[in-house]
């Protein structure tokens, strides 16, 4: 029997880049079928009050944090990351509306795209390599890895294509009280925020042999 699990994420948390490896992780152990079905969620629904500043700009502007706690979340996630060998400078990110992104996500795995390799790809983007993801440039050129032509994804932010879509899934997080992601939900379960790998093991296998 396939196992679904629902997961919320924006590719501008840096919780949810990890909570995204680790899943995968998760998958490769596990002794049966799951099928992931990943939705978006907009961390900031109303857009960002000032657009093109950095994380940190914004944190110490708009988000009511101080210099020490910028510093301590900081610290926390490039730490938390590097254990898992990952490079993540959320100090330089953009503070950008995430809803063109999302959208070319959901237009690549429509079109057959690896749904993990296109997160994965739109996470490294903005959180590795602090690209702007709302520039059609970057992701005509995270588009072309996905075998998916420039003028396919011009013609997609030209319209309102997916839009609606993208709303529809920050909704229904909402409604369902989900306020932190990464959120997983299965078997009626839901694990919000940061989880460890045993934690979405034992909602996924439960008691199923590791591989």
């Amino acid at each position: 029997m396939t196992t679904t699990i629902t997961v919320w994420a924006d590719v501008r948390c840096p919780w949810c880049w990890m909570g995204h490896r680790r899943l995968r992780s998760v998958l490769d152990r596990l002794d049966h079928e799951v099928a992931v079905e990943r939705r978006s969620f907009l961390l900031e629904p109303a857009g960002p009050e000032r657009a093109f500043r950095t994380v940190r700009e914004a944190a110490l502007t708009s988000w009511g944090l101080d210099e020490s706690a910028w510093e301590a979340l900081r610290s926390r996630v490039a730490t938390t990351a590097r254990i898992q060998g990952m490079a993540i400078d959320v100090d330089r990110a953009l503070n950008v509306d995430s809803r063109p992104a999302h959208r070319l996500l959901k237009y690549a795995t429509a079109r057959g795209a690896d749904a993990h390799q296109v997160w994965d790809d739109a996470f490294a983007a903005h959180l590795g390599a602090n690209d702007d993801l709302t520039d059609p440039a970057v992701l005509r050129r995270l588009a072309a890895g996905w075998g998916i032509a420039g003028e396919e994804v011009d013609a997609l932010l030209a319209g309102d294509d997916l839009r609606a879509e993208v709303e529809s899934d920050h909704r229904a997080a909402v409604e369902r009280g989900i306020t932190s992601v990464p959120a997983f939900v299965a078997k009626d379960r839901v694990l919000g925020g940061h989880r460890s790998e045993e934690e979405l093991f034992a909602l996924l296998g439960a008691g199923a042999a590791v591989r």
